[in-house]
């Protein structure tokens, strides 16, 4: 065992030692050593049989939601600071993804959670930018405010776009009769509220798919088969069981070949470089009155410069190394 794995034996044997409720229900399946540690510093010799029944079943998150609910915590500062370099290193090929991730929703209370993430310089700027045109509204620059407000209009233009949601009847709603092959929006939009934004698949235990991203809409009988684009002929469905469906109907063969096929007729797209464009301009108009201010003439000076920007159209070189490279070509 790893001295991670050793410690959380140690510690889980211990706490089954204090509480041998503990001991009986990880043998039964009923808690993981994951949950059992989550609940450590809140159990009790009053409190640890409820605490320990209450726990059972769950999941991780769901045990944090539980352990928020029950011990409540002060709710986290809000604050933007630089992560040191070792912690932004790219993960190692033996690395797990999921040990890559620098994302996590943590709750802190049963209504309030603490969120993290890490963000790109451009970000940083644009949510220091957004706090400080509201500082009439939130006067204290508070994070959670300005991401809220982001959030209300990205989710106004996402359930427009993606569920058919709209303000007012578009022109498609006051057509009498929409083209064939074409969901209009307010069918769209009808079917996810009908189904609960959510994956309708129900297994042969009859439990319903959790899902609800990458949500598809679905025809129950295919339109290759005479199915209508009628609401009662549409289900949402995730990607993984509306391909499955199609599988279904179609055959696994038939939908890898027209899967390939589709990938095969799609133009690669050109390379593009890592380096945004104003960014390169701004950076190369700076370089030129540089060299011009060093004595170098300007067609001189934009001749070295075009050459250096064909050298390194697919790199991020500082102002520092531009500068060099054209006294390079220059001298």
């Amino acid at each position: 065992m790893s001295e991670d794995e050793a410690c959380r034996r140690v510690a889980a044997s211990r706490l089954a030692r204090r509480f041998p409720l503990a001991l009986t229900m990880i043998e039964r399946g009923e808690i993981h050593l994951t949950g059992l540690l989550l609940l450590r510093e809140h159990m009790t010799d009053s409190n640890h049989v409820e605490l320990l029944q209450a726990a059972a079943g769950k999941t991780k998150a769901q045990l944090q939601e539980l352990l928020a609910t029950h011990f409540p915590r002060a709710d986290a500062p809000s604050l933007i600071r630089a992560v040191p370099e070792l912690a932004v290193a790219q993960p190692s090929a033996g690395t797990p993804a999921s040990a890559s991730k620098t994302s996590r929703i943590e709750p802190l209370s049963s209504k309030r959670y603490k969120v993290q993430f890490t963000a790109s310089a451009e970000l940083k700027k644009k949510i220091e930018r957004a706090a400080d045109l509201m500082r009439h509204a939130n006067p204290n620059g508070d994070l959670a405010v300005v991401l809220e407000r982001a959030l209300d209009l990205l989710l106004v233009d996402l359930e427009k776009r993606r569920l058919g949601k709209a303000s007012r009847p578009t022109v498609e709603a006051r057509r009498s009769r929409p083209r064939a092959g074409y969901v209009t929006r307010a069918i769209r939009h009808e079917v996810f509220e009908r189904d609960g934004r959510q994956c309708t698949f129900v297994d042969e235990t009859g439990r319903r798919c959790e899902s609800r991203s990458f949500l598809e809409l679905d025809h129950i009988k295919a339109r290759a088969l005479g199915g209508t684009d009628e609401a009662i002929n549409l289900r949402v469905r995730c990607r993984s069981h509306n391909r499955l469906a199609a599988e279904r109907d179609f055959g696994r063969e038939y939908i890898e070949k027209k899967r390939t096929e589709r990938r095969a007729s799609r133009p690669e797209p050109a390379p593009k470089s890592s380096i945004h464009p104003r960014q390169r301009v701004h950076e190369s108009e700076t370089a030129l009155l540089a060299l011009i201010a060093m004595g170098f003439k300007e067609s001189q000076a934009h001749h070295a410069l075009t050459t250096i920007a064909e050298r390194t159209a697919t790199l991020t070189p500082s102002l520092e190394t531009i500068i060099r490279e054209a006294l390079s070509l220059l001298t």
